[in-house]
């Protein structure tokens, strides 16, 4: 009875649910008119059956008569109006409607008319209202069926629930009254040899115990350090299940002291890898830390050990080369060890310290290699999803880049400290090479290009080159003072220098176009695109294979072998530094062998035998400084723009040099020989070479008083000669280094190479003056000028025989001519140049004497051209040469004499311009032409004057301040 209540109760929620949920999707059904009696009744009568239909009709019937009055009035409205007039506390679940009712009514006294009219409300309303619940229980009749035939199985699996369970008690019931005494004793023997057994395997697990310390010991002393943390651990295990007997918490404690023992004796181990790395010993140093759970720790210490290991080595490294007393003196600084050193114990220190921290790196490399092809932990992972061996690889690579800081710290310290700026050439030359092979270490290591270091050797590097280029200078002041200027054998290119040699497939690839004798090792030309061609098979290096060579340093070299072993004393200048790689910062190429070198020699300079260049000793020396020059721009590209900067001053030197030399002994002014481009390259030499040297001006009093004062010489031609043209030929061979120079300095640095080589003339413009210190004693210009001043040149005809001057000249070339062939035997003679310096001599000679003719007729004018004629003939007929600069300075002066005013006056006008032609000459000249008309005579002379005044005379030291008389100092 109480399950059938029970299910009424829910099929009535059931049906509630229902039936508010469709009126609630059409319209809000008030609490009015439902009781729990019309929901029963609805409920019974609405069984599926034929009938229901009738019993709604017999209800509508009913109320239909009830409501007969109420039904009229309402029939204006329609059953929507009805239901939407219904208030709202009616569907409200607390309110009270029969109150709020009686309040309406009742509430402004008994009024009968609004209390029927209130009821007849209520019943259209309740009518209404009944009508559309009946309409919504009919829809909801299939649902409600529906539901009562799934009541109906639920009804039927319950029951079949009950039967099952009370069968399941009736066995149980059964089990029960059949359990005997005997499986009750089974079992408790059972349980009882449980116990024992268990009792058993503890007293022998604690016998294991026991024994386990004897096996340990045996492990440690193997350095099986993996098993004997295994079998710890496996026994610290253990021995947690057994920490109730007192003998084991004493064994359990033993056993965390040998943990704490073999923990120490890792990290010894450990720290042995950092010098001397094993493989073998280093993986069983990593199982056992695996095993131990502190691979991570391990690492970490690891770094530590590196870090501790590169401060602590390069102090022993250097008190080992320090001074005794520095041994007595434990607390010096780093740094101070480094200012003790000696000169001579500076490379063999850096060297052993390169090497050092190459065992150091190399370790670390292969600690790195190791970790990269073996993993600790296959598959495992860490909760945050990172592997233990991510850990690990981030870690090294981190350390890579702080142990290579550190050693580059430790490198610069000692280049800053050490007195690099005391080594001679050769063994800075070493340091640098050096540097270069550790930047290669560091790049490879931690792909790191140690600008640090670069900085530091760079500024190291200004120093030496200041100090050394002030030496070079110095050293060529010495070959000056003891030059014999005489010329030397066998040389045709620069490349025959030893200092040249380290370049010799660089100039080839780097070919400048206007050379010509760089020529191909076999005959082909080389294109600039393919480096790899240029690569020598030979190396020093890689043991004479390119191949092996362009494997990195970390694959050839091990820890107990290093790149810094081995051709690092003065041999190592011979090594090729970037032997097997094609280095595109310097273009620098592995050279031949010795025999390869000599058979390209022979082949190269075959065809330039016959083509020698003259030069001497101080020329020679100067190329040899500036290889010397070229091998550090090599090594350093940083500085390259100060080391060309200084091959250019030791060229220009040198021409100073030749000019203080034997280009100040002339008997004549010689201001307008020298171009603006030839006055800034000498007194750029004053100003910042001679400043710097202790050695200037040298004494050339010898040479002066003997070579240069000797006329059956012709006053030092032959030494003159040499001078000069060895000096060209320095010029010529420096071009060939153009493009090389110019791929060496940054973009923003070629415009000085570029300006200096354009200034190709700089030696012919330079033997003017030293040629004319020749050619002007060789005429003899104060008797030339007597004889002319003799000639009556105010002759009213015109004559057919040249002046007796012009025969006197003309011997006087003829003279010099013979004693140029007798000269050429012994040096060759560069005719254009010397020829040249004569005629401008004689020319100007001409202009001199013309200029100071006081009266001169048209005839005169005519015998002037005629003796200049009778000249320029035979000079050129003597020298083979052509003078058209010269015959047109000498034709103008005389063809002034025909101008018309007019044209005169403006010919003065463009002496304002130009220098040709003295104020003096000028002068006389104004005052010949215009000896009858004052007037114009003294307003050419104010011009000229006025021109004259506003010229400011500049007096350059390096010009000639000698002049023979005044007569001669105005010749040119």
């Amino acid at each position: 009875m109480q399950n059938s209540k029970a299910k009424m109760d829910e099929f009535k929620t059931r049906f509630m649910d229902m039936l508010h949920k469709q009126t609630n999707r059409q319209m809000k059904i008030p609490a009015m008119g439902f009781s729990d009696y019309f929901i029963q009744t609805v409920t019974t009568d609405a069984l599926p059956s034929t009938t229901a239909t009738t019993a709604a009709a017999v209800a509508a019937a009913e109320s239909a008569d009830a409501d007969a009055k109420d039904a009229a009035a309402a029939a204006q409205k329609s059953d929507q109006e009805i239901l939407e007039s219904i208030e709202k506390c009616y569907y409200s679940a607390d309110s009270n409607p029969e109150l709020y009712e009686l309040k309406k009514v009742l509430g402004a006294g008994i009024d009968n008319q609004l209390i029927e009219t209130t009821i007849a409300q209520l019943r259209t309303q309740q009518k209404v209202l009944t009508k559309q619940v009946l309409q919504n229980i009919l829809e909801q009749r299939n649902a409600c069926s529906s539901e009562f035939q799934a009541i109906n199985e639920t009804q039927k699996k319950l029951e079949e629930s009950l039967w099952t369970c009370q069968k399941a008690r009736s066995y149980l019931n059964y089990a029960r009254t059949n359990l005997t005494t005997n499986s009750l004793e089974i079992l408790a023997s059972y349980r009882k040899r449980e116990v024992l057994k268990e009792v058993l395997d503890t007293l022998m697990a604690i016998k294991k115990l026991r024994t386990t310390d004897e096996e340990l010991q045996k492990l440690l002393a193997d350095h099986n350090y993996s098993a004997a943390i295994a079998l710890l651990l496996q026994c610290q295990s253990s021995a947690a299940g057994f920490m109730q007997y007192n003998c084991v918490q004493s064994l359990h404690k033993k056993l965390q002291e040998t943990m704490l023992l073999m923990e120490y004796q890792l990290d010894t181990v450990l720290n042995e890898m950092v010098l001397n790395f094993d493989m073998r010993k280093y993986a069983k140093l990593q199982e056992a830390y695996k095993l131990a759970n502190k691979s991570l720790i391990a690492m970490d210490q690891l770094h530590i050990n590196y870090i501790s290991a590169v401060h602590s080595t390069v102090n022993a490294v250097v008190r080992g080369y320090s001074e005794p007393n520095a041994e007595e003196q434990p607390k010096l600084l780093y740094e101070q060890l480094c200012e003790q050193l000696n000169s001579d114990k500076l490379i063999p220190c850096l060297i052993s310290l390169c090497k050092t921290f190459w065992t150091i790196l190399a370790s670390y490399y292969q600690v790195v290699m190791w970790h990269n092809n073996y993993k600790l932990y296959a598959q495992q992972e860490e909760t945050d999803g990172e592997s233990p061996d991510l850990y690990i690889q981030q870690k090294l690579k981190k350390g890579q880049s702080r142990i290579w800081n550190d050693i580059l710290n430790k490198v610069c310290l000692f280049l800053q400290s050490a007195k690099l700026t005391t080594l001679k050439y050769d063994q800075f030359i070493q340091v640098l090479s050096i540097v270069q092979r550790l930047k290669k270490v560091g790049v490879e290591f931690c792909s790191e290009q140690s600008d640090k270091l670069i900085a530091t050797m760079q500024q190291q590097s200004e120093k030496f080159f200041k100090r050394y280029h002030i030496c070079c200078v110095e050293e060529i002041c010495l070959f000056l003072d003891n030059e014999s200027w005489t010329p030397l054998d066998s040389f045709s290119h620069i490349l025959q220098l030893p200092e040249f040699r380290s370049v010799r497939h660089t100039l080839r690839r780097h070919k400048s176009p206007t050379t010509a004798l760089l020529a191909s090792a076999n005959n082909s030309p080389i294109s600039n695109n393919n480096c790899d061609e240029l690569v020598s098979v030979h190396s020093q290096d890689g043991g004479g294979s390119s191949i092996y060579g362009s494997y990195g340093y970390f694959l050839r070299f091990s820890e107990k072998s290093s790149p810094f072993d081995g051709g690092l004393d003065a041999a190592m200048l011979e090594e090729d530094i970037l032997s097997g790689i094609v280095d595109e910062a310097s273009c620098y190429f592995s050279e031949e062998s010795d025999d390869e070198q000599k058979s390209l020699q022979s082949k190269e300079f075959a065809d330039d035998a016959s083509n020698q260049l003259l030069v001497n000793n101080t020329a020679l020396n100067v190329l040899r400084c500036i290889g010397r020059y070229l091998q550090m721009c090599k090594l350093l590209h940083c500085i390259s723009p100060k080391i060309v900067s200084c091959m250019l001053e030791l060229l220009d030197f040198y021409a100073y040099a030749v000019h203080e030399i034997f280009g100040r002994d002339a008997l004549v002014a010689t201001d307008n020989l020298y171009t603006p481009r030839l006055e800034q390259r000498l007194r750029a030499v004053e100003t910042n070479v001679l400043t710097q040297i202790k050695v200037w001006p040298l004494n050339f009093s010898s040479l002066t008083n003997n070579e240069l004062a000797n006329p059956d010489t012709l006053y030092g031609l032959p030494q003159r000669i040499v001078a000069v043209e060895a000096g060209r030929s320095m010029f010529q061979q420096f071009n060939v280094l153009q493009n090389y120079l110019n791929h060496l300095l940054p973009a923003a640095e070629r415009s000085i190479l570029t300006n200096y080589l354009e200034y190709g003339e700089f030696m012919a413009d330079l033997a003017k003056p030293v040629y004319t210190c020749v050619t002007s004693r060789v005429i003899d210009l104060t008797g030339i000028l007597a004889q002319m001043a003799k000639v009556k040149w105010d002759v009213n005809h015109v004559t057919h025989q040249h002046s007796s001057y012009s025969d006197v000249l003309n011997r006087n070339i003829q003279s010099f001519a013979m004693c140029l062939e007798e000269i050429a035997k012994e040096v060759p003679i560069p005719g254009k140049h010397v020829w040249n310096s004569m005629a401008h001599v004689a020319t100007h000679l001409l202009v001199e004497g013309f200029s100071n003719v006081k009266k001169c007729s048209a005839g005169g004018r005519a015998l002037m051209q005629l003796d200049f004629a009778n000249f320029m003939s035979f000079l050129e007929l003597i020298s083979n040469q052509k003078y058209p600069q010269h015959r047109a300075y000498v034709d103008v002066f005389i063809k002034s004499y025909y101008f018309s005013p007019e044209q005169f006056e403006n010919w003065i006008e463009q002496q304002r311009q130009g220098d040709e032609y003295s104020a003096k000459q000028l002068t006389n000249l104004i005052q010949c032409i215009c000896v009858s008309d004052k007037r114009t005579r003294q307003r050419l002379l104010q011009l000229l004057e006025g021109v004259a005044s506003s010229v400011t005379p500049t007096t350059t030291p390096h010009k000639n301040n000698h002049s023979s008389g005044s007569n001669l100092s105005n010749v040119i």
